[in-house]
């Protein structure tokens, strides 16, 4: 290998060193409060932890049920991730129930009401309107029901259903931008094209000044008349009714979001109940972050001064490549939004050791080479040779043994997981570029004891 194509791959592992160290302070900037800047899980920062139980699943058999959670999992995660609750962990409990964590929750029944929400939305006819709570409105048919607006004023429906919430494709709030009601919330309703065709044939049931009630779960959220104008759009065909029609009302903008999301996510399957709900509070859990810290910072100054005081200058190339490799680990936390658990503290503390580890077996290596009689850089560039396949056999099963943790184990073994999947590989990547590159190139290397074997 030639002198330049050496000082090339010099300089390109010195850049990747500078590159990975200057990208991951930037990424934990401002390094603290941790909360400020890694995604803390349930056990750290505090939030509610729900057990939701679906009902009407006793008769169905085990494949019924199956699909049937597998469907409010699935429509529970999108609404979670639409409000923006990150770090929500949703899985499923026995046959019949979901476990719902959702760190950092500042306000727990307002995380239960998007939950639990079924979103039965619903288009019927109004019958009769009343004109205040008061009113005593009495139905002419068994097929027709009372309910009641936002506001409790009562109001008589048809028990036929124009159309439901399937019908629909997305749901967005918007301001209205009207002179009498500007800035006024309301959501705009998007059908999709077999919903826009039913709500036209719909319409045309309707006359003009009748009223069509917008009901979701039980309550009237708005009861607009049929204008001339909406009959005329339908009988043009589905395109002009497809994204012309809103639920409006007095709402406050978490409201308004609050029922865009469970309309966007759609209705679940069954009904749900909350049969267990915890709220761990953010003591417990700055408890939790102080204990963990301390340990992960007492194991990090331990090895920090023990490293030098056993292998003099050596020592210091392992604290280097220790310090960049915890910058490592908390840095791919932060850019993948991955979320840290006390397990995953536990993980960091074991990452501690291995990266060290790695740094003894290549130092006893390279004495090994040296008491041979070798120069120092063919020393360490033998030391490194001899001790890669021993490396990379520990690190690669134990890299294994994380991703199959990660794929196949839940929630704290999870965590755990992440943190000692990242440290595997941050710890092969220290030891083998940043602490060759410190040995052959920074002068560490004349510090090897020379001790020559002499051999008979």
């Amino acid at each position: 290998m030639s002198h330049s194509t050496m000082m090339r791959n010099d300089w390109l592992r010195l850049g990747a060193v500078l590159i990975i160290a200057v990208g991951s302070l930037a990424l934990l900037f401002p390094f603290w409060p941790p909360i400020d800047v890694l995604n803390l899980g349930l056990d750290l920062q505090g939030g509610v932890r729900l057990v939701l139980e679906a009902q009407e699943t006793e008769g169905m058999d085990f494949d019924q049920q199956t699909d049937i959670l597998n469907r409010i999992i699935t429509i529970l995660d999108n609404r979670v991730d639409q409000y923006g609750l990150a770090n929500a962990e949703i899985k499923r409990m026995g046959t019949n129930r979901v476990l719902v964590n959702l760190p950092g929750t500042k306000d727990p029944a307002e995380a239960r009401r998007l939950i639990g929400q079924t979103a039965m939305l619903e288009f019927r006819k109004v019958v009769e309107a009343g004109t205040s709570p008061n009113s005593d409105l009495v139905p002419t048919s068994a097929m027709q029901e009372i309910l009641l607006d936002r506001n409790g004023i009562p109001y008589i429906l048809e028990g036929e259903l124009l159309l439901t919430g399937g019908a629909l494709s997305d749901a967005k709030v918007r301001a209205s931008q009207a002179m009498q009601t500007a800035g006024q919330l309301y959501i705009a309703l998007d059908f999709s094209q077999e919903g826009a065709q039913q709500f036209v044939d719909a319409l045309r049931k309707l006359t003009v000044d009748d009223r069509l009630a917008i009901v979701l779960d039980g309550t009237i959220y708005s009861a607009p008349r049929i204008t001339e104008s909406i009959k005329q759009a339908a009988a043009q065909g589905w395109r002009q009714v497809k994204d012309s029609t809103t639920i409006t009302g007095q709402f406050t903008k978490e409201e308004a979001t609050r029922i865009a999301i469970v309309l966007r996510a759609g209705a679940l399957p069954v009904e749900i109940r909350v049969v267990e709900e915890n709220t761990i509070g953010p003591t417990l859990g700055s408890d939790s972050i102080r204990a963990g810290m301390i340990t992960i910072v007492t194991g990090f100054v331990l090895i920090l001064l023990y490293m030098p005081i056993y292998y003099r200058m050596l020592g210091i190339v392992a604290d280097v490549a220790l310090v960049l490799n915890m910058l490592i680990v908390f840095a791919v936390l932060v850019l993948f939004r991955a979320t840290l658990t006390l397990p995953g503290i536990a993980g960091i503390i074991l990452t501690i050791g291995m990266t060290v580890d790695a740094n003894v077996i290549i130092f006893e290596r390279i004495k090994e080479e040296r008491r041979t009689g070798r120069s120092t850089l063919a020393a360490v560039r033998g030391g490194f040779q001899k001790s890669l396949s021993a490396l990379l056999d520990a690190n690669v099963t134990t890299l294994l043994t994380a991703l199959i943790l990660l794929f196949v184990g839940t929630g704290p073994i999870k965590g755990f997981a992440i943190t000692l999947g990242i440290g595997v590989v941050g710890s092969l990547f220290c030891a083998l570029v940043t602490s060759r590159l410190l040995l052959e190139k920074a002068g560490f290397a004349e510090y090897i004891p020379v001790k020559v074997t002499q051999t008979p």
